[in-house]
């Protein structure tokens, strides 16, 4: 197990993130730090990091020094982004830092931070085609990613702070104001031809006003899960959020529920830079992504010693099982035979949708209850799975895996009615389905020994005869399977028998 810490120079703060990486090449984080630093502030034409500004950088990072003297991590990959990538005192702030804190910090080009934002996305994010947005505080990078492959990408020398400060956004906005920031925008986003030329009707937003926007948003929307990645907005809700922040002034856009107070000064231009986006692009919906710039250069730190699975949703459950400690072999026999009831018993189960990812998910973590109390483990199983970062579902597909793995057949109530804004009537059915089938699935291994080999169901009328192949006696497991008859014949309106 190798402890790395990543440390993050941007130009509105400056971020630790301590990850733990397994032998396997699973990881975790661990801890995470953020002090609001804001090196971009009052650069001006000369483009100088201001003395205040470095003495509060040197101050956060020999707070991080400290840290690290305790921790005493194996690697520490520190890198700066647009500020220190643009100031004329750049070395001289670099030479500080090195002096007084012992860090290089290595300056990374527009090409290179679009790269580990790509690479954030491609390993978190079902995706195969989109733009790619990350607004920092001096810069933003765009990414157009098609068939999960990088096609363009740009760093335009505007963000959140000096869009602000350029245009006096801070506190009480005109419309002159706003009009000549449109303007400018416009003609921005107009001068990169492959922006115009190909259509992007989804935006993957990077960074924390992304972030941000999503838990504004969340908010107006009573929304009952707090999950910040991969949450979806519509144009729409942009606007509506962008036109609010520019009528309010200082004072008032900090009593906006969800917006951090140290946004308060530079959400008008954030949202700006956004909308106009969107509104250039005819974007239609913008998904919010928690990873990005560090969690891009963690998974180029994997991928350089082990070999991830590309899927996002494979490389999270992978990295889940190996976190749990779970065993691997009993997950994949418990899935095969779950999969392989739900295709053969189609005509009876009458799901809208696939449900395949739904399944794999719920099957192979199915027992992560387990690393927080064996005996409660099915207790402990919804909240373990709705909380685990599993990346490459929807929020729904998230919640009804979370259910199906939790499914007890003789006290769920579904849906919850916190959830109900989710889920409907048709998700109820299909995790008590789904449910059903999975317990069953675990009882027909319930030694883990993985002696099945395959199912094979025949559907004859009013009942439903399944045969197990396998390399051992079953009798144990098929009675313990044929507890779920009188579920089975609730779910599916038949009678099931198991030989």
């Amino acid at each position: 197990m190798k402890q790395i810490v990543i440390i993050d120079v941007g130009s509105n703060s400056i971020r630790l993130v301590l990850t733990r990486i397994g032998k396997n090449g699973n990881y975790k984080i661990i801890h995470d730090l953020k002090e609001s630093v804001r090196l971009e502030k009052d650069m001006g034409e000369e483009q100088i990091i201001k003395p205040d500004r470095i003495e509060k950088a040197v101050k956060t990072l020999q707070m991080f020094k400290n840290l690290c003297d305790a921790i005493k991590p194996d690697e520490v990959i520190a890198v700066a982004t647009e500020a220190v990538r643009r100031a004329a005192n750049q070395a001289e702030f670099l030479d500080r830092i090195k002096m007084e804190t012992g860090f290089t910090i290595q300056v990374l080009s527009g090409e290179e931070e679009a790269y580990y934002d790509y690479l954030g996305i491609l390993y978190s994010m079902d995706i195969e085609n989109a733009l790619m947005m990350d607004l920092g505080g001096g810069s933003t990078e765009l990414i157009w990613m098609e068939n999960r492959e990088i096609r363009n990408a740009i760093s335009l020398t505007f963000g959140s702070i000096n869009i602000s400060q350029k245009f006096k956004l801070n506190d009480i906005v005109q419309n002159e104001q706003m009009n000549d920031l449109q303007s400018m925008l416009l003609a921005s986003y107009s001068s990169v031809p492959w922006l115009a030329d190909q259509k992007h009707p989804l935006l993957v937003g990077v960074g924390g006003t992304f972030r941000n926007l999503g838990k504004i948003d969340r908010r107006r929307k009573s929304y009952p899960l707090e999950i910040a990645h991969n949450y979806r907005m519509r144009a729409d809700d942009l606007y509506q959020i962008n036109q609010e922040v520019s009528r309010l002034t200082l004072k008032q856009r900090r009593d906006i529920k969800g917006l951090s107070k140290d946004r308060a000064d530079i959400i008008v231009g954030a949202t700006s830079v956004i909308s106009q986006l969107v509104e250039f692009c005819q974007i239609d919906e913008v998904a919010i992504s928690g990873y990005g710039l560090r969690e891009g250069i963690i998974f180029d730190y994997i991928s350089r010693n082990h070999q991830p699975q590309r899927n996002a949703l494979d490389f999270s459950i992978a990295n889940n099982q190996l976190n749990y400690a779970l065993d691997q072999r009993h997950a994949l026999t418990i899935w095969k035979i779950t999969a392989s009831l739900y295709q053969q018993l189609q005509e009876i189960i009458c799901l809208d949708g696939n449900q395949d990812k739904i399944i794999k998910t719920a099957a192979l973590l199915h027992d992560a209850g387990i690393a927080i109390n064996l005996y409660q483990q099915n207790e402990h199983i919804f909240y373990t799975l709705l909380n685990s970062e599993i990346n490459g579902l929807s929020h729904r597909e998230l919640i009804m895996s979370s259910y199906i793995a939790a499914f007890n057949c003789n006290k769920h109530s579904l849906p919850i009615p916190h959830f109900k804004a989710l889920l409907d009537e048709n998700d109820a059915g299909a995790i008590r389905a789904l449910g059903v089938l999975l317990r069953i699935a675990r009882s027909l291994d319930r030694t883990m020994s993985g002696l099945i080999q395959a199912v094979h169901c025949d559907i004859q009328g009013d009942k439903v005869i399944i045969k197990t192949i396998a390399n051992g006696n079953l009798d144990l497991e098929i009675s313990d399977a044929l507890r779920y008859c009188p579920d089975f014949k609730k779910a599916f309106g038949k009678d099931m028998f198991i030989l």
